[in-house]
Parts: C-alpha cells; sequence; structure tokens
C-alpha cells in the first residue's frame, strides 16, 4: 500500500480527491488545504463531504494557520511516499522538503518553463505566449523541477482567462490519469526543464493592473488582450476609473464573423 498526501485547491482538488480515494492502492494520509485567506469559505466543507461520502477518515489541515498545523504537516509528509499538489497557493519551504523523501508532484496550467509562479495564464495572455499545463516534480525552486508530462492546447481571440483556466484544469485531471500508474511505480521518464530564461509573478501583481486609467496609452491588440487576461471565471473583471474617479466594471465579449473563405 503506498500513501500518498493531497495538497489541493479548486474544483480540480476536489477531482483529484475522489480519483486517489477510488485507487485500491493508495492509502492517504493527509489532506492539506490552502490557508484560510487564500480558499473559499466553503472548500472545508467540500473535503470533508467527500470523505464522509466514501467514508474514510482522513485528518484535513489549513497550511499556514498555525504553528501547530505546521507541525502536523510535517509529520504527515514523513510517512508519505508521494504526494500531490494542485492548484495549491502557497509554496512549501524548503527544509519541509529536505526533511522527507515523499516526492510531491505539481499540477501546473502553464508551458513551464513559461509561466512560472502566480496567475500562469493571464500573464501568458498579455505576453502573447502559448497555452498548455505541465505535471513536474516540486523541488526546493519555484515551479523548476523535473516535467512528468506537458500538454499545450490551442487558444482563441474569443477566449479569456476563465475559460482558458477551465480547459487548463480539465487537461491536467486527464494528464494526472495517464501518468498516475507509472509515476508511483517509478516507471515514467523525467525530463529536465529548458534553461530558457522565464518570468514569475505574484498574485499581487496582476491585482495592480485590474483598474484601467483613462490616460492609459496601448495598442488595441495590448488592451484587448489585458481585458482577457484579467476576466476570470469566479466573476472578477478589469475596471475602468474615468477622470471623475468612478469605478466601471468591463465585461468584454468576442465572437467570430464568420468563416474565411
Amino acid at each position: 500500500m503506498k500513501k500518498l498526501v493531497l495538497l489541493i485547491n479548486g474544483r480540480l482538488g476536489i477531482r483529484i480527491l475522489e480519483y486517489i480515494i477510488s485507487q485500491n492502492e493508495i492509502e492517504i494520509t493527509g489532506i492539506i488545504v490552502n490557508s484560510t485567506n487564500k480558499r473559499s469559505s466553503t472548500y472545508l466543507d467540500l473535503v470533508n463531504n467527500v470523505l464522509q461520502q466514501f467514508n474514510k477518515d482522513v485528518p484535513v489541515i489549513s497550511f499556514g494557520d498555525s504553528a501547530d498545523n505546521y507541525i502536523k504537516i510535517e509529520r504527515i509528509l514523513k510517512v508519505s511516499d508521494y504526494g500531490i499538489s494542485a492548484l495549491f497557493g502557497h509554496l512549501l519551504p524548503k527544509k519541509l522538503l529536505e526533511d522527507t523523501e515523499c516526492e510531491i508532484i505539481n499540477l501546473h496550467p502553464s508551458l513551464l518553463p513559461i509561466g512560472r509562479g502566480a496567475d500562469p495564464i493571464p500573464w501568458s495572455i498579455i505576453g502573447e505566449q502559448l497555452q498548455g499545463v505541465t505535471i513536474h516534480i516540486i523541488d526546493s525552486g519555484l515551479d523548476t523541477g523535473g516535467i512528468l508530462s506537458q500538454k499545450e492546447f490551442d487558444t482563441n481571440i474569443g477566449m479569456n482567462s476563465g475559460k482558458i483556466y477551465e480547459l487548463a484544469t480539465d487537461l491536467l485531471f486527464k494528464e494526472l490519469e495517464n501518468i498516475f500508474t507509472s509515476w508511483i511505480n517509478k516507471s515514467i521518464k523525467v525530463s529536465v526543464q529548458s534553461e530558457t530564461s522565464s518570468s514569475s509573478h505574484k498574485s499581487i501583481e496582476l491585482e495592480n493592473i485590474r483598474i484601467i486609467n483613462s490616460n492609459e496609452v496601448a495598442t488595441f491588440g495590448e488592451f484587448l488582450r489585458k481585458l482577457q487576461a484579467l476576466t476570470f471565471s469566479d466573476s472578477r473583471k478589469p475596471s475602468f476609473i474615468d477622470e471623475s474617479g468612478r469605478l466601471w466594471s468591463i465585461d468584454i465579449s468576442i465572437t467570430p464573423d464568420g468563416d474565411k473563405d
């Protein structure tokens, strides 16, 4: 019986929890969720509902909420063989990784090394970069570990960050299903990430550009990409502040005007 810890958030995290519970050869040692200020107020209820549905008694711990929780997480990692991180909004401390032999993989919604760090999808839209997904081993760097799986997918000008995020999370789940058995059996090839330089971002950076000023200068393409990038599936949208200081929410919809001959 292989022992596995989950570090999860979002709808993808719930899908992975249900999937791992269905694996007979896996024992879930613990579930670590985002800290209180980084997760939905109902997320713990969703996790516990799944555990109750499958009659599983598994410790559920919030990351970073207390020193006691850190000790509990450390203990769980030390008794775990494997870990899966899905949209987990925290970096694991280097010491925590060094003190365990648990191999943790991260499901990341970008084509690494493109899009390291927070909000890879909107920054890739703004930077006109390819969109895709990567499953990689977590190391002490920021999204720098060896790659187990990587897939590109097509997007178009009519897709905002929210739509691309939905496509990315669906593809990440499918890729996890594809590699899971070979990963836990140590029969999968690990590829070293490209040395190509790539920028990384923090969450606050995107929030700092969410309000567009009336005197902002950009080409139409740059302006359009920014609106796409700042439109999320959780109803967050870009805003415009006019000369009087009044704030306006921006809704954008782009549809193809017929096919070319």
